[in-house]
């Protein structure tokens, strides 16, 4: 593609610093407009961060595990269709979910990894950019359509997955869509079959019981789909709960010491 040699628009520098705001690099900006790179930096050089890759191997099999769990209930991304963005979004409550953004955090800046937290209405989002974290979401969750054509996740549970591992992905999903009781029976709803199901599938693989149901949505719910419930006894979570290590349970754990 020949480089553009003449002087740019105040439109083109709009669209340039609005590009990069939005965290696309500065090699997919200069290959949109046909610049190079020295000419794009020079003018989104204010709006745009130097990346940082995300080191795995730094975390921990059940913080790696955190991460697949939360995005199944609470996370999005965006690949972007024609240029490659790379961008993973984890929704929290903007109240009541502080702690478990610390959380995801920490984790974060364990791997080396930028991350911004910010609110959007009475949402928390914590938003990353990486290449590293989007490639391995793909490869513990799949995207689906239903004969609707809607699209959901799927958890593909590994066969070489550890225990660890396992235990995480719980935590994840008990801290996006769990609620924990006073008496710590913890109770975890979802409005995806597959999802419902991937989540069966770890506690067995984990040996802790559960009950399920199937529920109508509430008068107040946006969505008014069926609600597939799993219920984890009181019980059966004290004996697994230092393995779980679940945010919103030790929330309750602290209120009882």
């Amino acid at each position: 593609m020949a480089i553009l040699t003449k002087r740019l628009t105040n439109g083109q520098i709009s669209e340039i610093i609005k590009l990069a705001q939005a965290g696309i690099s500065l090699a997919n900006i200069a290959g949109k407009f046909g610049l190079n790179k020295t000419t794009v930096y020079y003018h989104a050089r204010n709006y745009c961060r130097k990346m940082t890759r995300l080191h795995l191997n730094l975390l921990t099999e059940f913080e790696k595990g955190y991460l697949i769990g939360f995005f199944l209930g609470d996370g999005s991304l965006n690949r972007g269709r024609k240029t490659p963005r790379y961008i993973v979004r984890f929704a929290l409550d903007a109240k009541r979910d502080q702690d478990i953004s610390a959380r995801l955090y920490q984790i974060f800046q364990k791997g080396r990894k930028q991350t911004s937290i910010f609110p959007r209405d009475a949402t928390l989002i914590v938003k990353v950019c990486s290449k590293e974290l989007v490639d391995y979401i793909q490869t513990c969750v799949k995207y689906k359509r239903n004969q609707n054509d809607q699209i959901r996740k799927k958890l593909l549970i590994g066969k070489g997955w550890s225990l660890e591992f396992q235990y995480g992905v719980l935590a994840g999903i008990i801290d996006s869509d769990g609620h924990v009781q006073k008496h710590l029976g913890t109770e975890i709803k979802t409005v995806s079959p597959l999802v419902f199901e991937g989540i069966l599938g770890i506690l067995t693989n984990l040996g802790i019981g559960a009950k399920t149901s199937i529920g109508e949505s509430t008068k107040n719910s946006f969505s008014k789909k069926n609600r597939y419930i799993v219920y984890i006894p009181s019980k059966q979570v004290k004996a697994f709960q230092d393995k779980m290590c679940s945010v919103k349970m030790k929330r309750l754990s602290c209120l009882q010491s």
